[in-house]
C-alpha cells in the first residue's frame, strides 16, 4: 500500500508548476543528523521499482525496499515531508553541531 496525502500532493503539485514533472523517489537517507530516516526527493525510474501513479505524479520505490517497509504513507506537516513506514530506522540522536552529533 502506498498514500500521499492531499497536503503533499498539492505542495509537490506546486514544485512542478514551473517545471518539467519527474518522478520522485522515496529512498532511505541514512546521513541525516537525526539518524536514518525515508524521504523524497527527484530521481529517475529504474528497473526494479515499484511504481505508483498518484494524481499525475509518479512515485518510485525499489521493489524489494518497498516489500520491506510497506505500506509507506508520504505527508507534508510543519512545512516539511514526512515520509512513513512499517518499520522503524531508529532515532539518532537529538541533533548537530560543527563537531557531529550530539546525544
Amino acid at each position: 500500500m502506498f498514500e500521499v496525502s492531499v497536503q503533499a500532493q498539492q505542495e509537490l503539485k506546486a514544485f512542478f508548476a514551473d517545471r518539467d514533472v519527474q518522478p520522485l523517489r522515496v529512498f532511505l537517507k541514512t546521513n541525516t543528523c537525526g539518524g536514518p530516516r525515508l524521504v523524497v526527493g527527484v530521481d529517475e525510474q529504474r528497473d526494479g521499482d515499484e511504481i505508483f501513479v498518484v494524481d499525475g505524479l509518479t512515485y518510485v520505490i525499489e521493489r524489494g525496499f518497498f516489500d520491506e517497509i510497506k505500506p509507506v504513507a508520504v505527508d507534508f506537516q510543519d512545512k516539511s515531508f514526512t515520509v512513513n513506514a512499517a518499520v522503524s530506522f531508529g532515532d539518532g540522536c537529538s541533533g548537530c553541531d560543527s563537531t557531529g552529533c550530539e546525544s
